[in-house]
């Protein structure tokens, strides 16, 4: 390797010079995304024959796999793959299954959408990660750099968004391309920009020194045994595997109620045991493995795993389908069982430990602390928490707000989509309202991201500049304000329930300033709170958390596609205005309640700012 990770990370100036080629490889993949995301909707409805509410829910299941496919990804790339392997194969992946929908779309659509959802998984948390790799800890040009890679992710967005929906709909193009070509050429223009973005990667594997490098890779920073060469392998067999289950769960989007009901719990047991293995014996850490429990502490696990299974049996029972339960119990009723063995006066083995409620039983049973197989002494309480548990917990309070920020952000590619097809005129220069819906917040980020970054500066000098939690909470505020724009489009509608694009534009405006105020700073916040060897499941679970947001924006979507059969256009404008009022309620409450927080989350977060 030409370069060292500290050759890198010293660099002089605003950027290292290997964010550009990121940039651009970033661009063309947003690209092709934002270009398939945009069709969807449309797609399904136009050429599929899919009802509002059903092409509503399956967006969300789509987008929902896109996501949750990225947790998946970075964990195989922490772990086993390294990030640019991780990544080329993610675009491998996308390439062919754009390829498949250029070939026919109306029959291979699920098929070319489950290459897409595997590709991606592996491509997106990868990139990001080996962003946060160029700068130091706590380099206050981090921010600057992932503002500049978000404008390349909205460069992307904005010409894909604009230009693959405008060509499918033959707004665009329309002397040159016929009828029935339309379609396969918007998904084969995907294609063609996933091929560019992997040649430019290629060549920028040159200067990235030992950045994204696959673990156990002799120039690696971080030194272990070379990675057998079967478990790589295994990997790629694996995520082929992946495709035709999830073309099934995509094509039913029951299969993902029950998916997103088992990858979220599974997900937060793996975090907690990876909390169990960050062990300083300076500190105290609630979850390591070693030393006994006090009865106490044994008793507090009991009571908040009832609260989970009266969680889980009540939700089942609302839907009427029990099998939301048999994923869950089980697991956590193993984990009683285990903190069962470390009660602090019992010493014992055996199948019975696995009889429901045994436990309850070991609550009274005396015995002798001196024969616990964890030792007699309890854990020590009086030590501080761990300060990389602290950041953690930081984290994950920005994960929880940000499923609700993006389930509400993310109707722009499903109920608004169907709005701007039925509802909005071209009152702006002409242009098609679905390319603005799904291109306007890319517009606008675009010049405005520059203008907020000086703007923080400019505040930062002042030492007036809010902290990164009261920037969420105003991302919430500025998200529930554009909605209160979506809802006032109505006071525009003509009797035949079409009203203004330029009004709705305005509306994009606003909620793109909320945006801002999130996104690009949660990637940055996730790499600073993040411990070095959880870097890539962190991001991961950061676009995991976007992963419910659409599953999220699915359901609504599809609460709001209520409009009785037979109704007029106008009466399918007022649902879904009234809708987006009560969702811009939800978002101003949500801001207000991050910043009544901020104090505490900021003093998890310690010296991250």
């Amino acid at each position: 390797m030409n370069l060292t990770l500290d050759e890198i990370q010293n660099f002089k100036g605003k950027y290292p010079k290997q964010i550009w080629s990121l940039f651009f490889s970033e661009m063309w993949e947003r690209f092709c995304f934002y270009g398939m995301r945009g069709m969807l909707v449309f797609f399904m409805i136009s050429q599929l024959n899919f009802h509002e509410k059903e092409a509503n829910l399956q967006y969300g299941a789509t987008q929902a796999f896109v996501y949750a496919f990225t947790f998946v990804g970075g964990l195989f790339a922490d772990k086993i793959l390294g990030f640019r392997k991780s990544l080329f194969w993610g675009g491998l992946l996308m390439i062919v299954g754009s390829l498949i929908l250029a070939t026919d779309p109306h029959q291979f659509f699920f098929l070319g959408i489950a290459f897409t959802v595997v590709g991606t998984g592996f491509f997106k948390p990868n990139i990001s990660s080996m962003v946060g790799q160029l700068y130091k800890p706590n380099d206050s040009r981090a921010d600057a750099g992932f503002s500049l890679f978000y404008a390349g992710i909205n460069l992307g967005a904005l010409l894909g968004g604009y230009l693959c929906i405008a060509i499918g709909k033959g707004e665009l193009l329309e002397s040159i391309i016929s009828k029935s070509m339309r379609w396969n050429v918007a998904f084969g223009l995907a294609a063609i920009v996933m091929v560019i973005s992997l040649i430019n990667f290629v060549f920028t594997q040159k200067s990235l020194g030992t950045i994204g490098l696959q673990p156990g890779h002799p120039d690696n920073e971080v030194k272990s045994s070379p990675m057998p060469k079967y478990k790589e392998y295994g990997v790629y067999i694996l995520s082929l595997l992946f495709i035709p289950i999830i073309m099934k769960m995509v094509s039913v989007p029951e299969y993902t109620d029950y998916f997103m009901w088992t990858v979220g719990p599974l997900t937060i047991f793996y975090l907690f045991y990876e909390f169990s293995r960050i062990n300083d014996d300076k500190y105290k850490n609630p979850y390591s493995l070693k030393g006994r429990l006090s009865r106490e502490k044994y008793i507090l696990n009991y009571l908040l795993f009832s609260i989970i299974y009266l969680s889980i049996i009540f939700y089942s029972y609302y839907k009427l389908n029990w099998l939301y339960c048999l994923p869950l119990i089980p697991l956590s009723w193993f984990y009683i069982v285990f903190q069962t063995k470390r009660c602090h006066d019992i010493n014992f083995s055996g199948w019975y430990q696995l009889i429901p409620f045994y436990g309850i039983y070991l609550l009274f049973k005396k015995g002798n602390s001196a024969e616990n197989n964890y030792g007699i002494s309890e854990i020590n309480t009086e030590k501080t928490l761990d300060p990389n548990i602290k950041k953690l917990y930081a984290a994950l309070v920005f994960i929880l707000f940000s499923i609700l920020f993006w389930g509400i952000y993310e109707q722009s590619g499903g109920s608004l989509s169907i709005f701007a097809a039925k509802n909005l005129n071209k009152d702006l220069l002409g242009l098609d309202p679905n390319g603005v819906n799904n291109s306007g917040g890319a517009f606008f980020i675009i010049f405005l991201a520059p203008l907020i970054g000086l703007l923080w500066i400019w505040m930062s000098k002042r030492k007036i500049e809010p902290n990164t939690i009261i920037k969420f909470g105003l991302g919430f505020i500025f998200l529930g304000l554009g909605y209160y724009v979506l809802f006032a489009t109505k006071f525009f509608a003509d009797l035949r329930g079409i009203t203004s694009l330029n009004f709705f534009t305005i509306a994009l405006l606003v909620i793109t300033l909320g945006e801002l105020c999130l996104s690009p700073i949660g990637l940055s916040i996730m790499t600073k709170l993040s411990t070095k060897n959880l870097q890539g499941m962190m991001m991961g679970l950061w676009f995991l958390a976007s992963a419910y947001g659409q599953y999220v924006a699915g359901i609504i979507g599809a609460g709001l596609a209520t409009a009785k059969e037979g109704s007029t256009n106008y009466d399918a404008l007022i649902t879904y205005t009234e809708g987006y009022k009560q969702l811009a309620l939800y978002a101003v409450i949500a801001g207000v309640v991050l910043i009544l927080i901020s104090p505490l989350v900021k003093k998890l977060m310690q010296e991250v700012k």
